[in-house]
């Protein structure tokens, strides 16, 4: 197609028609070159072919001439002359790494246009500027002139880009040799890939519409895998697979379905024609949008540059990964890395299936990007995050609808004019100024003047229609009204208006005047006057003026039920919890707090319905920080209850200097967005309030948190911090209960590390009990984190220093021979030495309290005649200590995963809660001995 362009020159077009045997794809050298040139010319219309049709004239004027294969070659000099008439030419090449070779056509024609502008007593071309994802030769290496570089690593940091996240499965095996149709070589990639997507469907489904995306060795790979993916077996597939490559037979046929039209591919025996590539194409990039059916796409290399589709998911390569296939691991991830929302929060992730075998080139070859990629196995649950949306299907959700009141999103400064009296007027003028003559009547048109407040700068002049001015008796409320507006204050007519009115009567003039006598009637237009009266006022305004900070309700508002779906974290520290009395399908929690308080909610006696205030349509107040600047403030959930009131409820652990501000800026809200139907009321609920305070209902509870919002709201005022007497009471009695705790646990002195987090479990698990929590496992989530923190402390202080230095021997020392051990401990180890490879030498956080019970249990068992890592993990962990911690750990770790993690049962019992968490806290302790 390219090559044969009559654009371009003879000479030039054999270098062409090599570069399109051996890039075959759209963003090759060629194409780009081709692409290039022809829309320049577009651009840059030839005088002989103007048309004599008015609409092509005006189309022409725009793009120029439509390019008409037959009379192009009369075109191409006059490109080249008007692109080298220029004095100074800028090049910029997207898709660099394609024309890095100095003897490619494309760089030759640059150069070509270079040396021609030199000629024509041009500059030439002065810069070039090369863009690639990729910048790297055939063999790996990186290119000698990059100038400015941000690594993969740096942008998944930064949260520009998705997570990219290795699946890896020892049961990715390739069946069979290549005779076997592909879809039976490769049916556990396919198989663990559908099973990845399906969960990830699960997760982003009311939100986005993910893709699958299946990258084949070959065209008749790629035809095999598609029709087997478009089968029964994948059911979120079948019909949803679009198939693209150069081998492909067939045509685009446009179909009507409930009144739409949509394009489809349809398959036949005749060869493919280039309009029908072309839209198939296109396709391909629409698949994001609602309107595309298509949830999956499978394709030989033609996707791999300028495919910008957002929702791909997980990634399926079918592919060998080297230089020789031109395939490197970062342009596999850059199908999917490209986020699908904006930048926040949560984070999002890609997963590649892949084999173990191909770890090392993703490791090797991302290492270069800064980024060390997470691997896990495929068949783990990895929900990091989830979708929350309204669940009309198993919620009333008209019985757990709120509607929130829409009131001014900014806060509203209106100056008011307070205080200012006819004395100060008056002595302020005769201090200031002599008194201005009577004077006879003068007919002439008014010029206004407007001064700038503090400089008497004249920045307005006009001419003005007497109106107010031509009677003195109506005079002061124009005065008033120019002042009002002069100095910006919403109150002029009630307090100036009188006071103008008094100072042109008795102090303006050489004796006091009446105003309705008409005897100074023609004064009030002169200049002398106007600016008497605005030297006098505006410096005594200004000083008297008082800003208020006002709210107001704009409309009746808006219900919850409304709010479209969205993506939320969910992980071990910040859960997504179940709960009845919300019409959404989960409650996204950022802390324990926020936890316990969801499961208080769910229970309360006079909760009638409540949500989590989170996500892109979440309520945010405004409010000014001590800086001055404006913030926004997000508060944590909404409450109805049963005596209609409604409830905007903070929760706070620690205070910070912002809380008070934040708290009278919800209060203001509150009494903004309430009305005589409806009342709104700020609940602030401090945690240790909250912990040692058995409340039943939500009133209950906005009646014991009354005195704690009222010293913060005072603390505002007075700028010192206070301790209410209650709460002073409560940390007394935390204190007591906390010391209890640990001596029945055996410890003396908890772990300065860790001491928060005990006491929170502590008085979490003290606060469920005492509410009648359904379940008693949330007080034990604080303590998972370090649990898994100090398992790899551990595994650190013993194991790493036996690590080899160098690469080689590192790599062999995680490599032990297995080969005499039955295959149960061949792939028990294999899996093992993997975690330990991971968490010491690449720092990946993964299984590492499993890990480290592993380990113990083996060196417990005298372990089974393996060397290297194996012999040092054998040797530092037999002695008592390790052998004692073996024991309480498999405890731990086994009410972890019954009561807490994967809540096999509840936690209702108060004596198995109390002898879990002394436990725990035991173990802990002897953790971070062992570990320091």
């Amino acid at each position: 197609i390219f090559y044969k362009d009559p654009l371009i020159p003879e000479e030039w077009r054999s270098d062409f028609q090599m570069d399109v045997v051996l890039q075959d794809e759209p963003g090759g050298a060629t194409a780009t070159g081709a692409i290039y040139l022809t829309n320049i010319h577009r651009l840059y219309p030839s005088r002989d072919n103007q048309e004599d049709n008015n609409e092509e004239e005006a189309a022409s004027s725009i793009f120029g001439p439509p390019v008409v294969r037959g009379r192009a070659l009369d075109t191409g000099e006059s490109l080249r002359q008007r692109i080298t008439a220029h004095s100074r030419l800028m090049v910029l090449n997207d898709e660099a790494h394609h024309l890095h070779d100095p003897d490619l056509a494309w760089n030759r024609a640059i150069a070509a246009l270079h040396e021609e502008n030199r000629k024509r007593g041009g500059q030439g071309l002065c810069l070039q500027l090369d863009f690639t994802a990729t910048p790297k030769h055939n063999d790996g290496m990186l290119f000698e002139h990059i100038v400015v570089d941000f690594p993969l690593g740096e942008a998944v940091d930064a949260g520009i880009v998705k997570v990219p996240v290795l699946g890896e499965s020892d049961e990715l095996i390739v069946r069979g040799g290549k005779k076997t149709p592909a879809h039976e070589r490769y049916a556990m990639h396919l198989q663990l890939g559908y099973q990845r997507y399906a969960k990830t469907y699960d997760e982003l489904s009311k939100v986005r519409k993910p893709i699958l995306f299946v990258m084949t060795e070959d065209a008749r790979a790629a035809n095999e895998i598609a029709d087997y993916l478009d089968s029964d077996a994948f059911p979120l597939l079948k019909g949803r697979v679009l198939n693209i490559h150069t081998r492909l037979k067939g045509r685009i046929k446009k179909i009507s379905r409930g009144g739409r039209t949509f394009k489809e591919f349809i398959e036949s025996e005749t060869a493919m024609k280039p309009d029908d590539l072309r839209a198939l194409r296109e396709m391909s990039r629409e698949l994001d949008s609602p309107d595309s059916k298509f949830r999956c796409v499978v394709s030989v290399m033609m996707l791999r540059e300028g495919w910008d589709v957002r929702n791909v998911t997980t990634i399926v390569p079918l592919r060998p990964y080297s230089a020789k296939s031109g395939i490197l691991p970062e342009q596999t991830l850059g199908r999917g890395l490209r986020r699908m929302f904006p930048l926040g929060e949560t984070p999002e992730m890609v997963t590649v299936i892949e084999h173990p075998a191909f770890r090392k080139l993703y490791e090797d070859e991302l290492a270069q990007e800064g980024l060390d990629i997470a691997v896990l196995p495929v068949r783990e649950a990895f929900k990091q995050t989830v979708t929350i949306f309204v669940d009309h299907e198993h919620k009333s959700v008209e019985g757990l609808d709120i509607e929130i009141p829409l009131v001014s999103d900014a806060i509203e400064t209106i100056n008011e004019l307070q205080g200012l009296t006819f004395d100060e007027v008056r002595d302020y003028f005769q201090s200031n100024f002599r008194p201005l003559p009577v004077g006879k009547k003068k007919d002439r048109p008014i010029e206004y003047k407007e001064r700038h407040l503090f400089t008497d700068e004249i920045v307005a002049t006009m001419k003005l229609d007497a109106g107010l001015l031509n009677n003195a008796w109506s005079a002061p409320s124009y005065f008033a009204k120019m002042l009002g507006r002069t100095c910006r204050i919403s109150n002029p007519h009630q307090v100036l208006a009188p006071l103008v009115e008094r100072f042109i009567g008795e102090v303006l003039f050489e004796r006091p005047v009446d105003l309705y006598s008409g005897e100074v009637d023609h004064r009030m237009r002169d200049l002398d006057v106007m600016e008497h009266i605005r030297a006098t006022f505006t410096p005594l305004i200004l000083k008297k003026i008082v800003s208020q900070k006002k709210r107001r309700r704009i409309s009746r508002g808006h219900r919850l039920s409304t709010w479209k779906p969205y993506q939320a974290t969910s992980n071990d520290k910040r859960p997504a919890l179940p709960a009845t009395r919300t019409m959404f399908n989960l409650v996204p929690c950022d802390n324990d707090f926020e936890q316990v308080f969801t499961d208080f909610l769910d229970i309360a006696q006079d909760v009638v319905a409540f949500a989590k205030n989170a996500g892109p349509q979440k309520l945010m107040i405004d409010y000014l920080k001590p800086d001055g600047h404006r913030a926004l403030y997000v508060p944590d959930f909404f409450v109805r209850a049963q005596d209609g009131s409604h409830y905007l409820v903070e929760l706070k652990g620690r205070q910070d200097e912002l809380v008070p501000l934040k708290a009278a800026a919800a209060v203001e809200w509150c009494k903004s967005a309430s009305s005589k139907a409806r009342k709104w009321q700020y609940l602030y609920v401090p945690y240790s309030l909250f912990s040692q305070n058995a409340v039943s209902s939500i009133n209950e509870l906005a009646r014991a948190c009354t005195p704690s919002l009222k010293a913060l709201l005072k603390e505002l005022k007075t700028k010192q911090l206070s301790l209410p007497l209650e709460e002073a009471t409560v940390r007394s009695r935390e204190e007591e209960l906390f010391r209890k705790v640990l001596q029945a646990a055996n410890i003396d002195k908890p772990p300065a590390e860790i001491e928060d987090v005990m006491r929170q479990a502590v008085l979490l698990l003290d606060h469920a009990i005492r509410s009648r929590h359904p379940t008693y496992a949330a007080a034990f989530q604080p303590l998972l984190g370090p649990l898994d923190e100090y398992s790899l402390r551990i595994l650190e202080k013993f194991i790493k220093p036996a690590i080899p230095a160098s690469k080689g021997e590192s790599i062999a020392f995680f490599n032990p021979s297995l080969g005499h051990l039955p295959q149960r401990e061949r792939v028990l180890l294999e899996r093992n030495q993997r975690y330990l490879r991971d968490n010491l030498v690449f720092g990946r956080s993964i299984h590492r309290l499993g890990t480290l019970l592993f380990c113990l249990d083996y060196a417990r068992q005298g372990g089974w005649r393996v060397n290297s890592i194996w012999d040092v993990v054998r040797v530092a962990f037999s002695t008592p200590e390790f052998d004692e911690l073996y024991r309480m750990l498999q405890q731990v770790n086994k009410f972890r995963n019954t009561h807490v993690a994967h809540v096999e049962a509840p936690l209702t019992d108060e004596e198995e809660a109390w002898e879990a968490m002394h436990l725990w806290l035991d173990c802990l302790n002897k953790m971070v001995i062992l570990g320091a």
